[in-house]
């Protein structure tokens, strides 16, 4: 039998960008899913967050954009590894907190049942805000900070919403009857050099108005 070493899984990782863990045990001559596991010890990669973490990636940090996300043809990874590390992480680095459906559309994957346990284990906290549910750091000092800035990030949303006008709000909904599914970002991005400017402070205050993101989770979405 041929010897086995991390090497063998770290060229794998070099050659191609994401790999499955039958290519790492074909790598490794046949191993088994413990002689892998013992080999990915020495071995720095990161498994995907969505998909149920069946497809793996070499820990690049050149890779990552500067939100700590890298993703190949819908395949998402984090440079914080599992899902809870990288909402902690972003809950933690936010100077507002974020909403569920704010974290859904970054993370682009369903993130309440996460968004709970971490409640539950005391990794974050919440508070409710204008009728919605917004997540913080853990720390009650902190958590004070980024809810006063959400608080002053409603009240400029209050003069967006009065510049939405109706001309606005067609024109961003012909977007999605042409891109069915496109969820803010997107639309944002199909109205670059707009005249006059819709961004994505307009779209979101439609989407919002309209409850438009339900519309985005059942027909899906394009990475923005």
């Amino acid at each position: 039998m041929k010897s086995r070493s991390p090497q063998q899984l770290i060229d794998l990782f070099n050659a191609k960008p994401i790999i499955v863990f039958e290519e790492m045990q074909k790598a490794l001559n046949s191993a088994s899913r413990a002689t892998v596991f013992r080999h990915l010890l020495k071995v720095d990669y990161r498994r995907s967050y969505n998909h149920n973490g069946m497809y793996y990636t070499k820990h690049d940090s050149t890779r990552y954009d500067k939100q700590g996300f890298f993703s190949y043809k819908g395949i998402h990874f984090s440079r914080d590894g599992n899902l809870v590390a990288t909402i902690s992480r972003l809950a933690q680095e936010s100077s507002s907190g974020y909403t569920q459906r704010e974290l859904h559309e970054l993370l682009k994957v369903r993130v309440q049942t996460p968004l709970l346990t971490m409640l539950h284990n005391k990794q974050l906290s919440r508070v409710k805000v204008a009728g919605r549910f917004i997540y913080f750091h853990p720390d009650s000092e902190v958590c004070k900070v980024q809810l006063l800035k959400r608080h002053e990030i409603i009240e400029e949303r209050r003069f967006e919403i009065e510049a939405v006008t109706e001309a606005v709000v067609i024109e961003i909904l012909l977007i999605l009857i042409r891109y069915p599914g496109s969820r803010a970002g997107d639309v944002a991005r199909r109205l670059k050099g707009h005249l006059p400017p819709i961004t994505i402070q307009h779209v979101r205050v439609v989407f919002d108005r309209y409850d438009l993101g339900d519309v985005g989770k059942k027909k899906g979405s394009s990475r923005r």
